[in-house]
C-alpha cells in the first residue's frame, strides 16, 4: 500500500448534503422533525373536529417547508456558484492533504490542522476547524480504486485518529465499502 493517494471528482449537491448532515445538527434532524410534525398534523386533521383544521393545515405546510428547505437550499447554493461545481483534484500523503479547483483555489493542509473526520455512506468529511465549524468533503467515488480509498482511510486514521461516528435514526452498522453510517 502506497503512502500517497490521488483523487478526483466532479462535485454534486449530494456531496454537500452528506457533509452538512454529518456536521450540522439542523440538517441532520430536519427531515425527521418534518416527518413528526407532519404526522401530528395529520392526527389533528383526521382525529379532531373542524376547529383543528387551520392548526393541522398550518402544521402540514410547516412540515413541507422544513422537509424541502434543506435540499432546495443546497441545490440553490450549488447551482448559483460556478466555482462550487468545478472538478476537484487532490492528493494526500504522510505530510499533508491537498486539494485544487482549477488554477483559482489550491489548498494544502497539514494533518495537525484537521481536528477530526467522519465517514458517511457517500464519503469522507474532514473538519477544518474545531467543533465542525467548517469541513471538506471527499466522496468515495473520487478514488480510482478500493485500494486508494482504503489507503486514504488509513492516512486519516494514522494522522488524525479514529473516525467520529455518525448516528442516524434507523441507520446503524456499516454502509458500503465499510463506511460507518
Amino acid at each position: 500500500m502506497s503512502n500517497s493517494v490521488d483523487f478526483k471528482w466532479a462535485p454534486s449537491p449530494a456531496d454537500w448534503r452528506a457533509s452538512l448532515r454529518a456536521m450540522v445538527p439542523m440538517f441532520k434532524w430536519a427531515p425527521w422533525f418534518a416527518v413528526v410534525l407532519g404526522g401530528f398534523s395529520l392526527v389533528l386533521l383526521f382525529g379532531f373536529d373542524d376547529a383543528m383544521f387551520p392548526v393541522a393545515l398550518f402544521g402540514l405546510v410547516c412540515a413541507l417547508v422544513i422537509g424541502f428547505m434543506e435540499p432546495v437550499a443546497v441545490w440553490w447554493r450549488f447551482s448559483s456558484d460556478e466555482m462550487i461545481s468545478r472538478t476537484v483534484v487532490g492528493s494526500a500523503d504522510d505530510q499533508s492533504f491537498r486539494m485544487a479547483v482549477g488554477n483559482e483555489v489550491r489548498e494544502e493542509i497539514v494533518w495537525e490542522e484537521l481536528p477530526g473526520w467522519t465517514e458517511t455512506r457517500q464519503g469522507f468529511v474532514l473538519e477544518t476547524l474545531d467543533d465542525g465549524a467548517a469541513s471538506l468533503s471527499v466522496p468515495h467515488r473520487a478514488f480510482a480504486s478500493d485500494e486508494d480509498l482504503s489507503s486514504f482511510r488509513t492516512l486519516l486514521e494514522q494522522h488524525i485518529g479514529p473516525a467520529k461516528q455518525v448516528s442516524r435514526i434507523g441507520h446503524t452498522g456499516w454502509g458500503s465499502r465499510g463506511a460507518a453510517t
